[in-house]
């Protein structure tokens, strides 16, 4: 086992400098060149939404989407939704972060989030009910354009719950971004 890891303390110190600081050099101007990007920028405003979707965390939902500045990049969603008859059914409320990445209102979606989930079966909702948390991934397109308007999403949401993991579900979505 020793003789895997031999060859890493016989290399020159010499390179290992020169590697070190061709790294620090790199990783140096990319961060002046995003730095002086970024200043050029005129600041926009934070993109946020409505939507309602179908599938998802949320089942049957209507939602809030906001990024935490621009049109793009990190941002937050926060719904509620569920599916059931008079006094039966599911009460679902789906809270999580997502990454935007593209550019021209076509952007790849990535997400994690929690959905609180109650259950119930009675006479009113707080009777025969039993509650729950489940985690999800998100991993889908979302058209959302620069200005105000039509946004639409495709997705698909694994689901991480005490029974498992439930990789094939998820959803399509509809709103309003203003």
């Amino acid at each position: 086992m020793l003789g895997l890891f031999s060859p890493i303390k016989k290399q020159n110190k010499p390179v290992m400098k020169k590697i070190f600081l061709l790294v620090a050099l790199v990783v140096s101007f990319h961060i002046t060149v995003t730095a002086q990007r970024d200043n050029n920028d005129s600041p926009q405003p934070a993109a946020r939404s409505i939507y309602g979707e179908i599938g998802g965390p949320g089942i049957l939902s209507l939602n809030y989407d906001q990024r935490f500045k621009g049109q793009k990049g990190l941002g937050f969603r926060v719904g509620a939704g569920g599916i059931g008859f008079l006094t039966s059914g599911v009460f679902a409320i789906p809270v999580g972060l997502n990454y935007l990445s593209g550019r021209n209102g076509h952007y790849l979606e990535l997400g994690a989030g929690a959905s609180a989930i109650t259950i119930t079966d009675g006479e009113d909702f707080f009777e025969n009910n039993s509650s729950t948390v489940f985690g999800y991934l998100n991993f889908g397109y979302r058209y959302q354009p620069e200005k105000n308007g039509f946004t639409g999403r495709v997705f698909v949401s694994p689901l991480i719950t005490g029974a498992g993991v439930f990789p094939f579900y998820g959803g399509i979505s509809f709103g309003f971004k203003f």
